[in-house]
């Protein structure tokens, strides 16, 4: 149920009140005979509260608030929002408003709405008769003829101004700024003095929703003027149905230039005009009425909504959109019928009022409460309705349901916001972590500011725990030239240090030298060490040394018997003193060359003291591998974290980062310890001179951080960070590339990132008009088993011309695999074959030059002759192309035969909408019309429809797609001698250009301005252009031969803004190409 309250048994003018703390309040002036009998008491105005906001109590029963007598019957009521600036006196007034009557003697009333609802005498502002003009022009005494209608200019500045319309077929202006006496002054005519009749009686006035001195009034002939009230003339004049009363007429409220009018003819026709586009012809008509159209009234909270009721006893909401009816307001609520309780009078003798009896003759929106409509209906009741929910059946909320604002965001921590009121646009960059991008900046301006070491040395000082100060220290080691040295004295090993403690030392105090010699060896030892000498047996004499415990003799004998003894000597001195003397187990492996069994031997505890070790006396090619054995030795100890220090010395920063990881992820989501961890890995890898590859985890971890800057809009300084190639790296790079800050990202540009999708054909195919094909299964299944040889035999990947040109760092990865698809296939190298989106036919492009083709290409072969060049001038001349037509239409026909049929004849309605074009689509400043009233044509909104009026146009008219033309420089056309010029001209600027090309982004504008130059030559030789199209072009070349880089630009821009739909393959090359010799001045 649509309906919210009613008032019974008032046959009544409504007017709704624009004061916003009265919204729900209605006037109602009354339009039949009160009282009881055939005497007429006069007239009688009411104020009511619908009370449809109302909480608590009967919130469904509409209250009165005060009434008063009149003279006479209303014919038509306003009621105006009148301020302070309008010129009314009287607080009472601006509060309420100013309520005008039109009564059927001639005269109009004014009436304070707050008097009236306080019942004070002084209610009446001014009462006025209207002249009465004779069909010459000339005023007489007498009666004007009623007053049929009345209406208030909505406009701020303008709501002074009362147009009025009477049965004797003229319109009258009134000035109601200083109403005193109980007259109105400045009644006058919109048509100036001595304007005649409009030829009937008028029916209706109206004020221009966008131009406060426009006015519009409908009369019973049929035709409808807009006045000209400045200028105090005619502005133009519709007639809209010959002998057809034009009902009811009304402004879209949203564009100045559109109008719907209402026949009550038995057709029962809403037609749409657009008074750009014709005066004697509608747009468009919405015929679903069976008889005449009594009222209707265009929503003012969305202009695809109109409501409108008829003689056929129907009440239709409308979607303009669509041009059809989307719902239906019941006349009688259901309850109500089923009440038998409250029996209404018209039910008595018989039955009830018959359907014409209870049919609607006025509907109104509410100009404040969204989605309410009131009716008055020939059965005596005013009833208030609700369409919210009817506006929905149309497939998209009102727009009164739409925010006021709006807010997208986008990549690179941009945001995008809409308001409704200021209609502004504002893209703003929203920094949401400004301590992470403070950080970042920091680190990248003091790296940059001064050297590796001295940064390092400023970190580990800055470092607020003993683990960072060490990692930062140990950085810094590793930029030092003598690195190994200075691990030592970082370690707490000063050489010099170390070697004068040595020389001081003195365990008792005394001089060493000064001590008295200890006896080595008993007598009889020493008698068998000679005799051993004597016959050269060192071997005995170092075993006489060992027994008698003499072990540095024994040392001292074995060097004289050879490398051997000498190593067994030494091995057997060890193995008897190590366990005395520890130190001995470093000596023996430093002379043996078993440091790596020394650290698997090591204390974990000691691993300061290991790494001095091997660091004084480890090989340059083992020392990396020695450092990550002891960090391997501290890891299985359980002390990560020192062993990411010895990782640290052996380079391997893979390793090195594992500890780092577990730290970052104890510290969550902290993007303060994520810029720690990329700083030392950033650092890190400038040790390493860049000839390490971050592995996966540590590349997402750089992709992160990437992502964070990226958010906060710091582009260039993500792009930096993005390591490895990781999806999510490849992504983020491509992302960061292609957006508005990668010109400036001198990584991207100088090798520019492969695209990271893969290009899959789904072998789906469109119709011409964009809907894809829903085929039976069958034709499915059968069109896959005839597309499966081919698949099997090619094996390519789908991908568009656009992309072809794009993405040759893509192409060239995937060549050395097409090229062994396409000798399986037949094609030259470079070439495939590819399925066109629309029409599903397959077409060839070359991957190399971007060129493409319907016909198959064919290898060139060197040994024959050259071929003539080809004709442009005929193109449609050509067997291959007619044939092509042909088996196009044939194809698209199932698809287009409405269309076809359509097309066959030249009607008289198509000439003349030909003539007058579409007025949507001509409108520049909002090319979206097109589709609102369902028109998309640019010329004839009634081309390939069924018949005028019909919300659906049919798109694409069944033409065949032209095939895609070449951008390459090779078999140019010769233009004719008129155009000639243009193609000398535009190739000596683009060779120009790609000689003063510096640096990739300008060498691939260069590129795309070459390729706009061969399409737009060789379109021009097939005659695809038009001559205004090549002189603007000429113009534009002419400026840029004169250096006259503003007149050039301003003929692009021109040109784009006119010719995009048609001509976008080469114009957006176009721009490139002046933009580049602007900036070059050639």
């Amino acid at each position: 149920m649509t309906l919210i309250t009613q008032i019974e048994d008032k046959g009544a003018v409504v007017a709704w009140s624009p004061i916003g703390q009265h919204a729900d309040v209605i006037a109602l002036g009354s339009k039949e005979k009160g009282g009881i009998g055939f005497d007429d008491y006069g007239g009688e105005l009411e104020l009511y509260d619908l009370n449809i906001t109302k909480e608590g109590g009967d919130s469904s029963t509409p209250t009165l608030l005060g009434s008063l007598k009149t003279s006479t019957r209303f014919g038509s009521i306003a009621w105006s929002s009148a301020s302070a600036s309008s010129g009314i006196d009287g607080s009472n007034v601006t509060s309420t408003g100013i309520l005008a009557g039109g009564l059927l003697d001639g005269t109009v009333n004014l009436w304070k709405p707050s008097s009236i609802m306080n019942e004070l005498p002084d209610a009446t502002l001014a009462s006025v008769s209207l002249p009465n003009n004779n069909n010459d022009g000339s005023s007489s005494s007498g009666s004007a003829g009623g007053v049929s209608t009345l209406k208030f200019n909505p406009h701020a500045d303008s709501r002074h101004l009362l147009a009025t319309g009477t049965s004797t077929g003229h319109v009258w202006m009134m000035d109601c700024t200083t109403p005193e006496n109980g007259s109105i002054v400045n009644v006058y005519s919109p048509g100036g003095e001595g304007a005649k009749s409009q030829g009937g009686e008028i029916t209706q006035v109206s004020w221009n929703s966008q131009v406060s001195h426009i006015l519009a009034s409908s009369c019973a002939n049929g035709t409808v003027v807009v006045w000209d009230t400045r200028q105090k003339k005619p502005w133009c004049e519709l007639r809209c149905e010959a002998n057809c009363p034009v009902s009811d007429m009304a402004w879209n409220p949203t564009q100045g230039l559109h109008m719907m009018t209402a026949s009550e003819g038995g057709g029962g026709h809403l037609r749409l005009w657009d008074l750009r586009a014709s005066t004697s012809m509608p747009l468009t008509s919405l015929e679903a009425h069976a008889g005449g159209v009594l009222s209707m009234d265009w929503c003012p909270h969305d202009d695809t909504l109109l409501v409108s009721c008829g003689n056929d006893n129907r009440t239709l909401l409308w979607d303009l959109y669509s041009l059809q009816p989307i719902a239906e307001i019941p006349n009688e609520d259901v309850a109500a019928v089923n009440d038998y309780g409250n029996v209404d009078p018209s039910s008595l003798y018989g039955g009830g009022l018959s359907s014409s009896q209870q049919k609607r003759n006025d509907v109104q929106w509410s100009p404040l409460r969204r989605g309410v409509i009131s009716t008055c209906s020939f059965n005596r009741k005013i009833q208030a309705h609700s369409v919210v929910g009817l506006a929905t059946k149309c497939g998209r909320p009102p727009k009164w349901m739409s925010p006021g604002s709006g807010v997208s965001c986008g990549f690179g921590g941009t945001v995008v916001s809409i308001e409704s009121q200021q209609k502004l646009v504002k893209i703003d960059t929203v920094v949401e972590h400004p301590e992470l991008v403070e950080a970042s900046e920091k680190f990248e301006s003091e790296f940059a500011a001064t050297d590796c070491i001295t940064y390092c040395h400023t970190m580990a000082e800055r470092a607020e725990d003993d683990y960072e100060s060490q990692v930062w220290s140990f950085m810094q080691i590793m930029f030092e030239t003598d690195a190994r040295e200075q691990l030592l004295n970082y370690l707490g090993f000063d050489p010099e240090k170390i070697n004068q403690v040595a020389m001081e030392y003195d365990e008792d105090g005394s001089n060493p030298s000064d001590a008295e010699p200890i006896p080595a060896m008993s007598k009889d030892a020493e008698n068998v060490v000679k005799d051993a000498l004597l016959v050269g047996n060192f071997e005995a004499a170092v075993e006489c040394c060992f027994r008698s415990g003499n072990y540095a003799d024994a040392l001292v004998l074995a060097s004289c018997g050879g490398a051997e003894l000498w190593a067994k000597t030494q091995a057997e001195y060890f193995s008897r003193e190590a366990k005395r003397r520890p130190f001995l187990s470093l000596v023996s492996a430093v002379i043996h060359g078993q440091l790596t069994e020394f650290v698997g031997r090591s204390d974990p505890k000691k691993w300061r003291e290991t790494l001095a070790v091997l660091s004084t006396y480890g090989q340059s090619e083992e020392f990396p591998s020695l450092c990550a054995a002891l960090g391997d030795r501290l890891e299985e100890f359980g002390d990560a974290a020192n062993a990411s220090l010895c990782y640290m010395c052996a380079l391997d920063l893979g390793q090195a980062v594992k500890y780092w990881k577990l730290t970052l992820e104890d510290a969550g989501t902290n993007l303060l310890s994520l810029q720690d961890f990329v700083e030392k890995v950033s650092v890190f890898m400038q040790a390493l001179d860049g000839s390490v590859d971050l592995d996966d985890e540590v590349s997402n971890l750089f992709a992160d951080y990437s992502k964070a800057l990226a958010n906060q809009g710091d582009l260039v300084s993500a792009a930096k960070y993005l390591k490895g190639n990781t999806k999510d790296t490849n992504e983020l790079r491509d992302r960061i590339y292609r957006s508005r800050f990668g010109s400036f990202c001198p990584e991207l540009m100088a090798s520019p990132p492969d695209f990271p999708y893969n290009y899959v054909n789904v072998g789906v195919a469109r119709d011409l008009h964009g809907i894809t094909l829903k085929q039976p299964v069958a034709q499915t299944q059968q069109y896959h088993e005839q597309q499966q040889p081919q698949q099997q035999e090619q094996q390519i990947t789908y991908e568009t011309q656009s992309f072809a040109s794009q993405s040759n760092a893509q192409v060239q990865q995937q060549q050395p695999q097409q090229e062994a698809q396409q000798s399986s296939s037949g094609l030259p190298q470079g070439w495939v074959a590819l399925q066109d989106p629309s029409s599903g036919r397959t077409y060839y492009a070359n991957q190399n030059t971007g060129e493409s083709t319907w016909d198959p290409p064919v290898a060139a072969s060197p040994a024959l002759a050259p071929q003539p060049e080809p004709s442009y001038s005929q193109p449609d001349a050509s067997p291959t192309r007619s044939s092509q037509h042909a088996a196009t239409n044939q194809m698209q026909q199932p698809q287009t035969n409405g269309a076809v049929k359509g097309a066959t004849s030249v009607t008289t309605t198509q000439k003349v909408a030909s003539k007058y074009g579409d007025g949507f689509v001509t409108s520049a400043s909002n090319p979206q019309l097109a589709e609102q009233y369902g028109n998309v044509g640019t010329s004839n909104p009634y081309s390939n429809a069924n018949r005028p009026g019909t919300a659906a146009a049919a798109v694409g008219g069944g033409q065949m797609k032209k095939a895609p033309v070449s951008g390459t420089l090779d078999s140019m056309p010769t233009l004719s001698e008129d155009y000639a010029h243009l193609q000398s001209g535009l190739l000596a600027v683009v060779e120009q250009l790609h000689a003063s090309a510096v640096g990739g982004m300008e060498k691939k504008q260069a590129m795309e301005s070459q390729k706009a130059v061969a399409v737009f030559i060789k379109t021009l030789a097939r005659g695809e252009i038009d001559s205004d199209v090549a002189n603007q072009v000429t113009t534009m070349l002419s400026a840029l031969q004169n250096r006259d880089y503003g007149t050039a630009s301003a003929v692009v821009t021109r040109l784009i803004s006119n010719e995009w739909k048609d001509h976008k393959d080469w114009l957006k090359g176009m721009k490139f190409l002046v933009q580049m010799a602007s900036k070059k001045q050639l």
